[in-house]
Formats: structure tokens, C-alpha cells, sequence
């Protein structure tokens, strides 16, 4: 029985396929607007999920660590479903996953929210994998416009959620209402996504090293860079409405101004990686970008009447925080190998240390009783960030 066409790679110089056309475009980027809509869509909701489930600062900030953590640890596995199943079918599987654990959040008591949260960040952790897999396949001729398009997408899908969740919760529908409403946008992309059932194509391997790779200084150097940016970046998205909150701000300036922090990263998050590509030597531009990181935190700290101007400091730093680490992944790297192998170490490891973050803002909160502390704890990892920018921004290639 003859292979269907669909099923089959496109022959070099082949003319482009039309499911690669904008059903398919539009398909990528409601997937990318539902990568960090849930988990963003929680900070806002935090105080009164403490309140209604009596939870510790520790405990809240379990749940927004949860996902972050499935990054580190689940995308070798997410990986391995997309070969096994396909790239279409592994992230139509995502955005299921999310939906799924979006309704199991709404179950009664902490634990069916951990587990509605593993779930979401596992979906989650399969699209981050695949999604630049199907932009690379699909919209080879025009990789970086569409992956600026599904990084505005996937930023754009945070702030978005940021700023409708208190409102939302606060207008009668609740904190488990509200989740489950955000998370439900993810069956958009899901029937959007569907028709790409008629194709299937493997992921690529995934590795997440080589000897050569882990023994480089240049591989711990950036990893450190983005583990702090990761944590820095996490731990602000779990608490800034919380902290805002217990400074006199109202709940919904406190998700505008999380809002504000998501969407203004869509600039710098595109803006940063053109910059470094055209420097040999980009410590300077880290510099820069652990610079603006740490006015804003003490600036949180010294004023917090002023949020929304702290709140777009740090926002245009984290965008060009994560544009720059992963820029970086690319240009250190000297061949196409050794790119996917420093790839694979360095961002297993860094959302790793990310995932400690919210955690860690939350035991400090809790056991200082303030946020000054915490927010110290932020400067730090700021420091060793820009520390670990002096070998990661240096003109070397692994």
C-alpha cells in the first residue's frame, strides 16, 4: 500500500507544503501563547489559594516551582514521545495535558493542586521541546521571524494571563475557576492544532551531553548565567503580586503590574539575541542586563510605591535575560553537535536551579517575616549571575 504524501518529507526543492501555511502558523503560535499562561495566570491568585487552603509561603511557592522543575527534568522524556509518537501528535498530547491538569487544579485540597500542576508542567515541558522542533521543520526559509512570533506568543501568553486572573477570580468566578479557565484555552490551540494529525514526523535526538561538552568550563559558566536568570526570573513571576499586595497595592494593579513585568520581556526577549550575534564579546550586554535586574529588585525593595516603573525595569531584564542566554547557547557553541549537546546541559541544569526560586522566596518570606530578605536573596543570585556572565560572555567557543 502506497505511503499517503502528507506522511512523506518534502524532497529538496519541493515547493512548500500547504499544512506549513498559515493554518499551521497560526496552530504554532496558539500552542507558544499557552506555554507560561498557566503557570503566570497562579501568581496573582497566590494569596488567596494561601488563604483558602491555609498553605505556607514554602507550600505556595511549591506550586509555581513545580512546573519549572518538570522543565529540567522532563524534556529528555518529552523528547522521546515526540519520536515515538511524532511532533504533531506529542504536542497535540501537550495541550491536552494541560487542560487536563487545569481541571484536576480545581480539585479540593493541596495535593489535587500539586498534582493538576505536575500535570500542566509537563505539557508544558513537551511543548518548550517541540515547538522550536515544528518551527525548524515547518518554516525552515523563515525560522527566526517565526520564532520571534512564538517567543511574543509565549510571553504575550503570560502577561495576558497575569493581568485577567485576579480580576477574573475576584468578579465571582474564584481562584479555581479562574484556573481552569485559563488553562482551557489551551483546547483552542488543540483544535487548531488537530488537522496536523494527518503528518508525522519524529523528533530529533536528544542528548544531554557530551564528554567534551560537560568538561568545558564554558558549558558551567552558562549554565550559571541561566540557572540565576531562571531562578531570578521565576521567583519575581510566583511572588510580585504578593509582595505588591502586602505593600498596599490592590490585587488587579498588583496582576497589571505582572503583566507589565511578561510583556514588556517580549521586546528585549527579541531584541537581545541580535545584539549579541553581532559582538564577538558579549559581556558587556550581560552586564547590562544584570545591571537592570538589580536596580529593579531594590527598587522593589527601597520604593514599592513606584511598582510599575520597578516592575518595567525588571520585565525589559528578564526579556533580554533568557534572549541573551539562549543567544549564547548558539554562539559558544563551534559546531551544529555541539550546539544541541551544550543545549540540552545547560538548559536541564538551569531550569533546574530555577525551579528552587520560588521556593526559596517563600521559606524566606515566611521565616523573615518580610521581603527584605528575599529580595536580598534575589540581589545574589543577581551578582553570581553577572560573576558567571564574565566566562559565558567571553569570545570561546566549546
Amino acid at each position: 500500500m502506497r505511503t499517503p504524501p502528507t506522511t512523506r518529507p518534502p524532497l529538496p526543492g519541493s515547493p512548500a507544503r500547504p499544512a506549513a501555511g498559515g493554518l499551521t502558523l497560526l496552530g504554532v503560535v496558539l500552542l507558544a501563547l499557552n506555554l507560561r499562561a498557566a503557570i503566570a495566570g497562579l501568581a496573582p491568585l497566590l494569596p488567596d489559594v494561601r488563604g483558602d487552603l491555609g498553605l505556607t509561603g514554602g507550600a505556595a511557592g511549591l506550586l509555581t516551582t513545580l512546573p519549572v522543575l518538570c522543565f529540567g527534568l522532563l524534556s529528555p522524556f518529552a523528547a522521546l514521545l515526540g519520536r515515538r509518537v511524532g511532533i504533531e501528535a506529542a504536542l497535540l498530547l501537550a495541550m491536552l495535558g494541560i487542560i487536563a491538569g487545569s481541571l484536576v487544579r480545581t480539585g479540593p485540597g493541596f495535593w489535587w493542586l500539586v498534582a493538576g500542576t505536575v500535570v500542566v508542567g509537563a505539557g508544558i515541558t513537551v511543548g518548550n521541546v517541540l515547538v522550536p522542533s515544528i518551527v525548524k521543520q515547518d518554516f525552515r526559509e523563515r525560522q527566526g521571524r517565526v520564532t520571534a512570533l512564538t517567543t511574543a506568543a509565549l510571553t504575550g501568553g503570560a502577561a495576558l494571563a497575569a493581568a485577567v486572573a485576579a480580576p477574573l477570580a475576584h468578579a465571582g468566578l474564584g481562584w479555581r475557576g479562574t484556573l481552569l479557565l485559563v488553562g482551557g484555552l489551551a483546547a483552542v490551540a488543540a483544535i487548531v492544532w488537530l488537522p496536523q494529525l494527518r503528518r508525522r514526523h519524529p523528533a530529533p535526538a536528544a542528548r544531554l551531553g557530551g564528554t567534551d561538552v560537560l568538561r568545558s568550563p564554558v558549558t558551567w559558566q552558562l549554565a550559571g548565567f541561566m540557572g540565576m536568570q531562571s531562578l531570578t526570573y521565576y521567583a519575581l513571576l510566583a511572588w510580585l503580586p504578593t509582595l505588591l499586595r502586602d505593600a498596599g497595592v490592590p490585587a488587579t494593579g498588583a496582576g497589571w503590574a505582572l503583566a507589565l513585568f511578561n510583556l514588556l520581556g517580549i521586546v528585549t526577549a527579541v531584541a537581545a539575541p541580535a545584539l549579541a550575534a553581532r559582538r564577538r564579546d558579549q559581556r558587556g550586554l550581560a552586564l547590562l542586563v544584570c545591571g537592570a535586574w538589580g536596580v529593579g529588585l531594590l527598587g522593589l525593595l527601597a520604593a514599592p510605591a513606584l511598582y510599575l516603573l520597578w516592575a518595567t525595569v525588571t520585565g525589559l531584564a528578564q526579556g533580554a535575560g533568557i534572549g541573551l542566554a539562549l543567544a549564547l547557547l548558539v554562539i559558544r557553541a563551534g559546531t551544529p553537535e555541539s550546539a544541541r549537546d551544550l543545549s540540552g546541559t545547560v538548559q536541564s541544569v538551569g531550569y533546574l536551579l530555577g525551579s528552587t526560586g520560588p521556593v526559596l522566596l517563600g521559606v524566606l518570606r515566611d521565616g523573615s517575616g518580610g521581603w527584605t530578605l528575599p529580595l536580598g536573596a534575589l540581589c545574589a543570585a543577581v551578582a553570581l549571575m553577572a560573576a558567571a556572565s564574565l566566562g559565558a560572555g567571553r569570545d570561546r567557543q566549546v
